[in-house]
């Protein structure tokens, strides 16, 4: 995923401003890809303000071998690209991704660089706190010295004040779903077997357990639903899980879904459930807005944010199969009330989180650095 940055002009002769986005390389899942992918895909409104984006993809590793590669290939292409760049804009998590674009956004300061430090991960905090005290002290070195600190939410911006110390609020910046916000919920009818639509990584951060014990407490209820599952993880663990309720012809899972099926995944849901126990954002929520499907979330991170609770959608507490499962009742046999929900779900996520209202926040941000209005 790399597009090299050239000086190119606008028709008045003023240059545009150029920004080289690090993250994820090219054919990575997760959601800063998805963030990046996003952002690609929105380059001629950048550009119709005097933006140009490029992109630099790094490489995760696991191995000594893997990490020599990083040091010898990437650090050579990105002192290669830094030049290119006004602003160099750093996509953190935590783990491998913080310490590969801390080192990198070394370089851009000693190349006299511009960077955004933006933050993706629900889980920095924890991070942070556990790590040790050199992992601190480059934490707080890292986004205090940023130009400009972004965060997917609210609760991501109050994680990086704690280390600004001074050096300016950090802004929020969200993430948009622009496939999804295009899209049309077409009327498909009911489906064979109505399901419950989950979509991430299948793990114990994302609450699986708590959502399959859901599951059985709502089929106990007198529902008949299934749950639908997209994406990459321990599939055999959970299936073992689904098999001890006798929910094994009640789970299904899809694998990673892309184009025409995943939309028709979300299309033929009757509701959505991410119930993580923490969370920067919720991509996968925010694209079932969009496509006018109702969501149960758990109140934590970006997600209290992005769900109005009681409209669009119910919140519950982390780890509550109890809670979680009323929810998810109330929405799967209450028809009326999962069109009203659906329908302002897709109006708040068109208000709040469409492409033209997320560009506009980056133009902002990068004109301010440079100090053009």
């Amino acid at each position: 995923m790399r597009k090299v940055a050239t000086d190119a002009k606008e028709p008045t002769g003023t240059r545009r401003i150029r920004v080289l986005h690090v993250g994820p390389g090219y054919g990575q899942r997760g959601g800063i890809a998805s963030v990046l992918g996003e952002l690609m895909a929105q380059r001629d409104a950048f550009a119709n303000a005097s933006i140009q984006i490029a992109f630099f993809g790094t490489h995760g590793f696991r191995k000594v071998r893997d990490a020599a590669s990083f040091m010898w290939l990437d650090v050579a292409r990105f002192l290669r690209d830094v030049w290119s760049a006004d602003i160099v804009h750093f996509h953190v998590s935590e783990r491998g991704s913080f310490y590969r674009k801390l080192l990198l956004s070394r370089i851009a300061k000693l190349c006299r660089r511009r960077v955004v430090f933006h933050l993706h991960s629900g889980n920095f905090d924890r991070f942070a706190e556990r790590a040790g005290p050199l992992t601190r002290m480059a934490v707080a070195r890292f986004v205090g010295s940023a130009d400009a600190a972004v965060g997917v939410s609210n609760a991501c911006v109050r994680v990086l004040n704690r280390f600004r110390d001074g050096a300016g609020d950090a802004r929020v910046i969200a993430n948009t779903a622009v496939d999804a916000q295009n899209a049309r919920r077409p009327a498909l009818g009911v489906p064979d077997r109505p399901y419950i639509a989950f979509a991430g990584r299948l793990s114990e951060q994302k609450g699986i357990a708590t959502l399959i014990d859901a599951l059985a407490v709502v089929n106990s209820m007198g529902g008949a639903i299934d749950l639908v599952m997209a994406g990459d993880g321990d599939t055999r663990r959970w299936r073992d899980h689904a098999e001890a309720l006798a929910l094994d012809d009640r789970v299904r899972f899809a694998g990673w879904l892309t184009g025409s099926v995943k939309s028709r995944f979300y299309q033929e849901a009757t509701l959505f459930c991410l119930p993580s126990r923490f969370e920067s954002f919720g991509i996968a929520a925010l694209e079932a807005m969009f496509y006018g499907v109702p969501v149960v979330a758990t109140r934590v991170g970006g997600l209290a944010e992005l769900v109005d609770d009681g409209v669009t959608g119910y919140l519950v507490e982390p780890d509550d199969a109890a809670a979680l499962a009323r929810a998810m009742h109330a929405i799967a046999g209450d028809p009326a009330l999962r069109e009203r929900m659906g329908q302002a779900a897709r109006e708040r996520a068109r208000r709040l989180y469409g492409a033209e209202a997320v560009v506009a926040r980056y133009v902002d941000c990068y004109r301010q650095l440079v100090g053009r209005s």
